[in-house]
Parts: C-alpha cells; sequence; structure tokens
C-alpha cells in the first residue's frame, strides 16, 4: 500500500513538472503574442513628437477638404493650386487643406455667431448682418492669406534675383555651365529662388528639358523678371549666342529695373505721407498756434 500511494505521489509530481513546463512555454508565447500585437498598435515616435498642427490639425482638415473637393467646381480647385504653388506651398500644406479652412471657417463663424447670439440676445437683423459678415469673412480669408503670401515671396524673390544673376554670370563666365551654374547658386545662395532652381535641376535630372523646367520655374514665381531672364537663357540656348553675355546684360537690365522700381516709390512716398500729416500733424499744429487766439478771443467777446 505504502509502495502504491509512493507511485502515485511520483506520478503526480511529474506530471505537474511537465504540465508546468508546458504551460510557462504557452504563456510565454502568448505574451510574445500580445507584445508584438502592442507594437504594431503603438504611434510610432515621429507621430508622438510631431506638433498639434500635424497631429490634429492638419487631419481634420484634410478629411474636411477631401469632401469640399468632390463639390467644388474644377475651376477654383486649379485657381486654388496654382496660388498654393505660387505661394510656395505654405505650411506644407496642399488643396484640401486649404479648402478644408475655407469649409470650416464658412461654417464655423456662423455657429460662433449663433452661440454668441443665444447668450447675448441680438436683433434678429444684427443677427443677420454678423453672419453673413462671417460668411463673406470665411470665404475671402483664405484667399486673401495666399495672397500675402504670394506677394511676400514675390518680393523676396525680386530682393534676391539682382544677386542670383550676379552669381551665375560669374560662374558662366569662369567656364562653368549653365547647369553647374545653378548647382552654384543653389549651394551659395539662400531664398526661395535658390529652391525653385533646386527644382529644375531636379526636373532635369529626372529627363524633363531645360526649357521646359525653366518656364515651369518661372509660371510657379510669377516675377516678370525672371520670365524675361528664363526667355533670354531660353533663346540663347537655341540660338547658340555666348550665354555669358546674355547672362551679364540681363543682370545689367535687373539692377536697372530695381533702380526704376525704388525710384517710383520713391516718388510716390511724399503722397502717402501726406495723409497721416493732414489726418494726424497738421490738427496739432493747428491746435498749438490757435488755440491761446482762440481762447483770447473768446475772453475779450465774453466781457
Amino acid at each position: 500500500m505504502a509502495v502504491f500511494l509512493l507511485f502515485i505521489s511520483l506520478s503526480c509530481f511529474l506530471y505537474n513538472v511537465f504540465n508546468l513546463r508546458e504551460s510557462s512555454k504557452e504563456s510565454i508565447s502568448r505574451r510574445l503574442n500580445y507584445i508584438k500585437q502592442q507594437s504594431n498598435d503603438i504611434i510610432p515616435e515621429d507621430e508622438l513628437g510631431a506638433s498639434f498642427k500635424e497631429r490634429i490639425i492638419k487631419p481634420v482638415l484634410e478629411n474636411v477638404g477631401k469632401t469640399v473637393l468632390r463639390l467644388a467646381p474644377k475651376e477654383l480647385i486649379a485657381n486654388m493650386e496654382n496660388k498654393i504653388i505660387m505661394a510656395g506651398r505654405p505650411y506644407s500644406w496642399g488643396v484640401k487643406n486649404w479648402l478644408g479652412i475655407q469649409a470650416f471657417m464658412i461654417l464655423g463663424l456662423p455657429i460662433l455667431v449663433l452661440l454668441l447670439y443665444i447668450q447675448l440676445r441680438m436683433n434678429l437683423s444684427d443677427l443677420f448682418i454678423i453672419i453673413l459678415a462671417s460668411v463673406t469673412i470665411g470665404l475671402l480669408f483664405p484667399n486673401m492669406l495666399l495672397n500675402a503670401k504670394i506677394r511676400k515671396r514675390q518680393s523676396e524673390i525680386t530682393k534676391s534675383l539682382p544677386d542670383i544673376m550676379d552669381l551665375l554670370t560669374v560662374s558662366v563666365e569662369a567656364g562653368l555651365t549653365f547647369d553647374s551654374a545653378i548647382s552654384k547658386v543653389v549651394e551659395k545662395m539662400p531664398g526661395p529662388l535658390a529652391r525653385e532652381f533646386e527644382t529644375v535641376l531636379q526636373e532635369i535630372k529626372v529627363g524633363k528639358s531645360k526649357k521646359d523646367a525653366l518656364y515651369q520655374m518661372s509660371d510657379r514665381v510669377g516675377v516678370q523678371d525672371l520670365r524675361s531672364f528664363v526667355s533670354a537663357v531660353v533663346q540663347a540656348d537655341q540660338l547658340g549666342v555666348s550665354l555669358g553675355r546674355v547672362l551679364r546684360l540681363q543682370s545689367e537690365q535687373i539692377r536697372h529695373n530695381r533702380k526704376q522700381r525704388i525710384s517710383e516709390k520713391a516718388m510716390k512716398a511724399p503722397i502717402k505721407m501726406l495723409i497721416p500729416m493732414v489726418v494726424f500733424i497738421f490738427p496739432v499744429i493747428f491746435i498749438v498756434l490757435l488755440g491761446p487766439v482762440v481762447i483770447n478771443l473768446i475772453d475779450m467777446f465774453a466781457k
């Protein structure tokens, strides 16, 4: 009997030992699978390190913009895309984002006005006017912001164009090819125009002709001096004219145009100064000069 009990106890012990090994293996495998599944669901560190605008605002605007994109006419989309390109793609936003901003403002501002109406209990006529004004702001604000970005970018390009033209001229006259001269501009000069030349080099490398790449760059920028420069370079390349001489002439012409623009702004300055002088300076001068006389006259007639 004692032998039988010892046999049963040993059998149970061995069974538990082997079962514990198997269960431990199964437990480890289950834990590994769980960890692997969780690691696939974890948000990447790059996404966690992104700003609030990139994680929240941009996806929301894209989702709203997708809906608007299906309903908007093609001319509006093409016009918006052209403005975004000319503005240099500010904030790295596309057409969907800007249409999303426009839709969000058109719908969100009237809702905000209604909430204010509930709190302040305004008149219905005032409410209608304010809602109409908010819808107008929602329609115009994105385009106004893009136009401001375009003007700022074109101004920066216009200011940096003479210096870039000088560097191109010196590089070509030193014996470099036009493509190598553009590479020097990309390497040495900062600013949006240097980035546009970098885009031209990349397009030429992937097989686009130099003529098309330069003309598309001038269309993206929209500066008249750059258009003239591109036309002169393309014609010189087609006719076999000395490119160094053409660049020298273009550089002198661009600097002459800049002097003319500065002179024009200087001539407009007195006219622009006249308005604040009439509104703010002249009344103060009249008060200082004529104030004591008026006071003395009042005292004299009062006596």
